[in-house]
């Protein structure tokens, strides 16, 4: 098996893997997570998403 290099060992940790294990915490929770990522382009955007952005923006 290939050794990791160093290089790769002093790499940070993306902070997606982060938000990963917190909604899997909140799942477990009972709380619904939205998975807005690529890779589920085939799913609506929850409306209440939709109307947050809306009224962010004006």
């Amino acid at each position: 098996m290939p050794s990791i290099s160093i290089r790769r060992l002093e790499m940070p940790e993306s902070p997606i893997r982060k938000l990963a294990q917190l909604a899997a915490a909140a799942k477990a929770l009972g709380t619904k997570v939205y998975h807005l990522n690529i890779g589920q382009h085939d799913l609506p955007t929850p409306q209440c998403g939709l109307r947050c952005a809306i009224a962010k923006k004006n």
